[in-house]
């Protein structure tokens, strides 16, 4: 966290879409939103996101080694490290000498480790992927798995949810000893309130557990998981402590799922964001 100081470019890796506001479309605007630099760094380009049948995708891995081999040349000062949706193993090893020289040099490294949801790993990928995924978020301050994902990265089932809040807090503990700090695992279960949801919280160093909780909307947007990310981030970079940035960044998503709702948005399309 910077609090008053200058806070550097970000740089983001993740997918790009043309049509669907995920991914990248969706993280870049909650940065730029409050002053801070976003450098994009497309690990694939899509036609649009999975909820459209017949997209099309090509992964930019020969790319991104061009591209950071450039940049890196170019002695940027990064602030944070962002990553979410990798296309193809071989990415993962060039984020991990990136993460390492950011993080030597005080950055942030934030990984949403984007292999699955509602239960299911996605189908592109496999177990050995799902290990690499492991292996990256080691070297990450700050991850932010949905339920399936912190499933999968803890060796479980994708389908696997905690008994009760007890075990909740276990799972988050265990993602944390996988290396990051701070764990926000969103789409939480909230026991005996099949009515409600929330954000699960773990902060290693006070080996704080907190649960933000909130009705259940039925349906679900594209990109969430990107926008959550990206105003934690934000926050984090502004100098707000990590369960406060989290309580901001949960209650920016529900605004904009509200308003997304309202105007009658197609919710394939990604939150529809007043910025």
């Amino acid at each position: 966290m910077t609090g008053n100081r200058s806070i550097g470019p970000v740089l983001a890796v993740s997918d790009l879409s043309t049509w669907g506001r995920v991914a990248l479309s969706a993280g870049i605007p909650p940065l730029e939103r409050r002053g801070i630099q976003v450098c994009a760094l497309p690990t694939a380009l899509l036609s649009s996101h999975g909820a459209y049948p017949g997209a099309v995708i090509h992964a930019q891995t020969a790319f991104m080694e061009a591209a950071l081999a450039h940049v890196e040349g170019l002695n940027p000062r990064f602030s944070a490290l962002f990553t979410g949706f990798i296309a193809e193993a071989a990415q993962f090893a060039l984020l991990g000498p990136l993460a390492a020289r950011i993080r030597d040099n005080g950055g942030l490294i934030l990984a949403d480790p984007v292999i699955g949801d509602n239960g299911r790993l996605y189908g592109f990928f496999d177990d050995s992927f799902v290990e690499a995924m492991r292996r990256h978020v080691a070297g990450a301050d700050l991850i932010t798995p949905n339920l399936t994902e912190a499933a999968l990265l803890l060796g479980k089932a994708p389908d696997a949810v905690p008994a009760d809040r007890i075990e909740l807090r276990r799972w988050l503990e265990r993602l944390s000893g996988l290396g990051p700090r701070y764990v926000a695992l969103t789409s939480a279960p909230v026991h005996g309130r099949e009515e409600r949801t929330g954000v699960a919280l773990y902060d290693a160093k006070p080996r704080r557990f907190s649960l933000l909780t909130h009705s259940r909307l039925a349906g679900g947007y594209p990109g969430t998981g990107d926008f959550f990310a990206a105003e934690l981030l934000a926050r984090m970079l502004k100098g707000a402590p990590f369960l406060l940035a989290a309580r901001f960044a949960a209650a920016r998503v529900r605004r904009a799922i509200g308003r997304t709702r309202r105007i009658g948005a197609d919710p394939r399309e990604g939150l529809k964001t007043r910025l």
